[in-house]
């Protein structure tokens, strides 16, 4: 493959507060909500100097406007569509129609900019992480039951983790894999991290620099290996 585009869109706590967010400052919807489903670091996780690779950040929380709901998502039935209005119990402010079109702006922004980077030689990996626990398994791999789905590239992902003995699931606990449409086929998958395999209980980076070695080898074999994958 040429390239490898990075779909990081829930790292961010941007924006949750302000006059686009207006959610409630209440520590019980920050530490049950806000720190539990943020996407902490995926930014840094995924990072890599190999210029074939290619990420999209967005640069707002998900509370904010999250840009992997569909167009008449089924989460809009309990108020977490393309932009959430209730979460974990908590209510957010009512937005005006001029404010939910800037946030709708925003995610087709991040979409546009995902479609410019792929070409049909590309693999979009949709980056994520999730609350999970040591009976979790380390990493999920999602992906699509239609034409962006590649077994093979899969098969070489999950090898390369658990090479080095990460756990790894596949379509499970998470599945499916962001596929924005584009005019022509490309292939994409998600990997979905477990947030034990790389965070203390307090919300902070692990500081040993072994599990820190061991990761940034690991992706950066993930990486090599796909762009030197030819269909």
């Amino acid at each position: 493959m040429e390239k490898i585009v990075l779909n990081i869109p829930h790292s961010s706590v941007n924006g949750i507060f302000d006059e686009y967010g207006k959610w409630p400052r209440n520590p019980h919807f920050i530490n049950e909500c806000v720190n539990k489903w943020t996407d902490w670091y995926t930014d840094v996780l995924f990072a890599t100097t190999n210029e074939q690779v290619v990420s999209v950040v967005f640069p707002y929380s998900r509370f904010v406007c999250d840009v992997e709901r569909l167009d008449n998502d089924p989460m809009e039935s309990v108020g977490q569509g393309i932009i959430y209005r209730i979460f974990g119990g908590y209510s957010r402010g009512i937005l005006s129609a001029k404010e939910r079109e800037h946030l709708l702006a925003l995610r087709q922004q991040h979409l546009a900019t995902l479609k410019r980077h792929l070409t049909p030689d590309s693999l979009l990996i949709d980056c994520h992480s999730f609350p999970g626990t040591s009976d979790d398994c380390d990493i999920c791999i999602g992906f699509n039951n239609d034409e962006s789905y590649d077994e093979q590239v899969v098969n070489l992902v999950k090898t390369q983790f658990e090479k080095i003995h990460y756990w790894v699931s596949v379509n499970h606990p998470y599945s499916n894999s962001i596929s924005p449409s584009t005019g022509f086929a490309y292939k994409s998958l998600m990997i979905e991290v477990n947030k034990h395999v790389y965070m203390t209980n307090t919300n902070k980076l692990n500081p040993n620099s072994r599990q820190w070695m061991r990761w940034f080898g690991c992706m950066n074999r993930v990486y090599n290996t796909i762009l030197q994958y030819s269909r």
